[in-house]
């Protein structure tokens, strides 16, 4: 049998840039899951001589979000609002992030050993609290200004 190459993502953590210089990476505390998602737009390049019946494509421009949700702690300073994403949402400048699994897989015992590290600027476009029977959580969305890139740091 073959055994899987993938990992848990246990011990992944999502970073918030503290704009200073050099700029320091604080984890957004008790963040319970984060995605990036990318799309492109299609661009339709059909034209009269296209014969095969079918339309052609070609890629346009990109746009790529990071959605992240945890639990709400207003006094946890990556989450504040003097200098966590309650700040960073009110202030509407974009950010420095990072989406870390080099401690993923339960402190690194599984991490990618290629580029665990992808860095992306961007602004953070909605943040909401919710509030229900069980803990009292946060959602929010990263919109990015440039492409992610994956690096070793």
């Amino acid at each position: 049998m073959t055994q899987t190459t993938g990992f848990t993502g246990i011990g992944a953590a999502l970073k918030l840039g503290d704009a200073a210089s050099p700029e320091t990476f604080n984890v957004i505390g008790n963040t319970t899951s984060f995605s990036i998602e990318q799309q492109a737009d299609q661009v339709d390049a059909t034209h009269l001589q296209s014969t095969s019946g079918f339309r052609e494509y070609k890629q346009g421009f990109k746009a790529a979000t990071v959605s992240f949700e945890g639990h709400f702690d207003p006094d946890n300073t990556s989450q504040d609002d003097s200098t966590g994403v309650m700040s960073a949402f009110a202030a509407g400048t974009s950010r420095n992030f990072k989406a870390d699994f080099s401690a993923a897989d339960n402190n690194g015992a599984g991490k990618p050993a290629t580029d665990p590290v992808c860095s992306f600027s961007g602004v953070i476009t909605q943040l909401s609290i919710n509030v229900a029977e069980g803990m009292v959580t946060y959602q929010g969305q990263i919109s990015l200004s440039s492409a992610p890139t994956w690096g070793a740091t």
